[in-house]
């Protein structure tokens, strides 16, 4: 551990004076310091944590940008097809009408 030259008078709450006795350490000031460097250790490995979260997430909504495009195009092919359902239904409805015309009128340009 390193030579301690630093003093220094602290003003604590009774929740942080809780967290740091709480700690590891014989006394307050090697529990204060062990939490203090305790936390210098993890905020590099958790700051490398956020960015890679960060990064996955730009990803996800990248993914889910694609996906709302494709159910946009499927939703479009859809009605489309539709469309062209009714508008079969209708001219084989217009094509029964005018067989019956034929059977009864044997005058019409039909086979």
């Amino acid at each position: 551990m390193a030579k301690k030259v630093n003093l220094k008078s602290v003003r604590l709450s009774d929740q942080v004076m809780d967290y740091v006795i709480n700690f590891e350490g014989e006394g307050f000031n090697q529990k204060f310091e062990n939490l203090v460097l305790f936390c210098m250790e993890q905020e590099e490995s958790k700051k490398q944590r956020i960015t890679l979260l960060d990064q996955q997430i730009v990803k996800q909504y990248k993914k889910l940008d694609a996906l709302r495009q494709l159910t946009s195009k499927i939703s479009d092919v859809s009605e489309a097809l539709l469309d062209l359902e009714w508008r079969t239904n209708d001219l084989s409805a217009l094509m029964d009408e005018l067989l019956e015309d034929k059977d009864e009128d044997q005058e019409l340009p039909f086979p």
